[in-house]
């Protein structure tokens, strides 16, 4: 939900490795294996590795808009065949497509098996209004001791290729790497110039007699994809091109940079909101001179959600925006007048409006959390690509997004919370961290009242209310949907709570429009063979309702640390009726758990026909240290043993009899 949308921009997605000879293109034939990779049975420099990368190749044309990739990957194990065999490059089919793709499979008995040349596309994430898409292909006959190397050009749009970058550290161990850059020509009377994101200092690109800007990397580690890691953007080493302009300083310090970047932020924002006339009418109809000052503000933020955002919508082709005759904003007054904008003019016309109506307010600019780190030193001010606004009130900060559709007002999108940026003034840029978010801004609440029958099946009704984040992240990705498609989705996502064999049919979904409401959703499910009978007596666990969490926390070591995308809360309520005659023996104690940023409890309650059982788990932190994860590890694994305890019910004649 990133909405990059607002500053132009493109990632070099994908760049490729292969292997340690001179620089090749797709035009080349493959280049040569050394027996010694054939026979090659470990890493040396990484032993028990699945797979290795021993040599790749990325070759930028800037002039042409195209980047040629080369990967070469030793695969070791079993387990490297399964994430090596199938390829995705993943592209943005609206700025660029993949071309000229090759590949081959080189057998442990240095055997070639040739590529089909059979691609296919496949969507992987849909954000942004944009779908993404990745080429897939499967290599031939991979096997332990392979090795595979495959090649393809990126070709851009030239209207969307701005920025050139190598992406430097590829997920897997890399023995050596090769990169270069034809800077455009038509550029030459602006400097070309670089700057790298966590890659060792004395690491840059060294400029040719040619011209072309080239990087050699040996022995890099990959990225360890865990679960509950940082977005691996902010984990992966690269190096940017850009060009500065000439009525730019040829040096400056960070602080003069950012300093210098404000006030022309400041200046262009003022352009954009300085429109009284406009403003004030739309204060009259929006607010009343007895609101308190949080009123109004909450008035004038609903007020700008109102517009419709475009960044939530499907990309479209330069003939279906002139067909719907979309114009560009050049001011508030053209926001307020068309009734459209980008998340930067909605949130630029909430900025004009709390202005106006008497309030301290400054726009913020954020590196988002789903993105790349801030490093203020890199001074890259598209780093800062998430927009947000500041305002003061009865001495209370606010900070607000009026722009991400589907946030109530005081809730931002968790990548905009706990992170860095600067606020925006006359005097420059002020750096900032924006707020954590407390759990209770991220809600769940589950409500089912089940019955057990002699089948020892159970069936119910169940009731859920998503709350704040929850129910933001749920409208934004079902924004598409009908209703039908919404209940399926959410459907879906309750089964997955349930044991195996569950079905769940969501009969109606409310406030799905009211985004300051709860999202509430009802239905029905049914649990075949949930109990275990035996004789005159039912063994059943204490909650039904499945503990994801521990899923994440499975692998006894972690490399990274654990970052949750935002604090939350999950409160279970819980009815569950037996069959006829049937009582509990007894209920397990309360338990808690409260070692810190977390916490969880559970208890139960005897009724006459069965158990009531409530639960609370409480995740307050988003950010631990990896020598946290033993204790987070244990904390979710004690929550489980908790839901599993087992309540044990008896027959009233067992009972006597006893």
């Amino acid at each position: 939900m990133n909405r990059t949308g607002r500053i132009p921009r493109i990632v070099i997605v994908l760049l490729f490795l292969f292997a340690a000879w001179p620089l090749a293109t797709l035009a080349d034939d493959w280049l040569a294996i050394p027996p010694a990779d054939v026979a090659l049975k470990d890493n040396p420099k990484q032993p028990g590795a699945d797979a290795m990368v021993l040599y790749r190749e990325v070759n930028v044309d800037a002039r042409e808009s195209t980047v040629n990739n080369y990967l070469r990957i030793k695969i070791f194990t079993p387990a490297g065949v399964k994430s090596q065999a199938d390829i995705e490059i993943p592209y943005d089919k609206v700025q660029e497509s993949i071309q000229a793709v090759r590949a081959r499979t080189i057998r442990p008995d240095g055997s070639i098996s040739d590529f089909d040349g059979k691609t296919f596309d496949k969507e992987i994430v849909k954000g942004n209004g944009i779908k993404y898409l990745a080429k897939t292909f499967t290599m031939p006959d991979v096997q332990p001791g392979s090795i595979v190397e495959y090649k393809y050009r990126e070709q851009f749009d030239d209207r969307y290729y701005q920025n050139l970058g190598w992406v430097v550290q590829y997920d897997l161990y890399t023995r050596l790497a090769r990169f270069s850059i034809k800077p455009d020509d038509s550029m030459s009377a602006l400097p070309l110039l670089s700057r790298s994101y966590l890659l060792a200092g004395n690491t840059n690109p060294q400029k040719q007699a040619n011209g072309f800007y080239t990087l050699e990397v040996h022995d890099l580690a990959g990225i360890d994809t865990e679960p509950l890691m940082p977005a691996p953007s902010a984990l992966r080493a690269r190096v940017e091109f850009y060009y500065k302009n000439g009525s730019e300083p040829a040096t400056e310090t960070p602080d003069q940079y950012w300093k210098r970047v404000g006030k022309s932020w400041s200046s262009d924002i003022d352009h954009f909101v300085d429109k009284k006339n406009a403003l004030a009418a739309e204060l009259s109809r929006d607010i009343a001179s007895g609101d308190s000052a949080e009123t109004k503000l909450r008035k004038l933020y609903a007020r700008a959600a109102k517009i419709r955002n475009l960044d939530i919508e499907d990309d479209k082709t330069e003939k279906e925006t002139k067909q719907e005759q979309i114009k560009p904003n050049n001011n508030v007054e053209d926001v307020l007048k068309h009734g459209y904008g980008r998340s930067f003019d909605i949130n630029l016309l909430f900025l004009g409006l709390v202005r106006a109506a008497g309030f301290e307010a400054a726009d913020l600019r954020v590196a988002p959390r789903s993105g790349m780190y801030f490093f203020p030193q890199r001074e890259s001010a598209r780093d800062l690509d998430a927009e947000l606004v500041w305002v003061r009130a009865d001495s209370k900060e606010y900070y607000l997004d009026p722009g991400a559709r589907f946030y109530p007002f005081g809730i931002l999108p968790w990548y905009e919370t706990a992170t860095n940026g600067v606020r925006v003034s006359k005097d420059g840029s002020e750096m900032i961290l924006t707020p954590v978010a407390p759990s209770v801004n991220a809600t769940i609440e589950r409500h089912v009242n089940v019955t057990v029958d002699s089948n020892m099946d159970m069936s119910g009704a169940i009731q859920v209310d998503f709350s704040g984040q929850e129910a933001a992240t749920r409208r934004y990705d079902s924004r598409n949907d009908d209703e039908a498609g919404r209940r399926k989705a959410l459907g879906d996502e309750i089964k997955g709570w349930l044991p195996e064999g569950a079905t769940v049919e969501v009969t109606s979904i409310a406030n799905w429009e009211d985004i300051e409401k709860p999202l509430h959703a009802e239905g029905t499910l049914k649990i075949p063979s949930f109990a275990s009978a035996t004789a005159q007596r039912i063994l059943m666990p204490l909650d039904f309702l499945q503990t994801s969490e521990l899923g994440y926390f499975q692998s006894q070591k972690r490399v990274n640390e654990v970052d949750f995308s935002y604090a939350y809360e999950t409160i279970d309520d819980l009815v569950i009726h037996m069959p006829a005659g049937y009582r509990a023996q007894s209920v397990p104690d309360t338990q808690k758990v409260n070692p810190g940023p977390v916490s969880y409890e559970i208890a139960a309650v005897q009724l006459p026909d069965g158990l009531k059982v409530t639960r609370h788990l409480v995740i307050n932190g988003i950010r631990y240290p990896k020598e946290s994860y033993a204790g987070l590890r244990s904390f979710f694994s004690i929550a489980k043993t908790n839901d599993n305890a087992q309540v044990m019910f008896q027959a009233d004649r067992s009972a006597k009899n006893n």
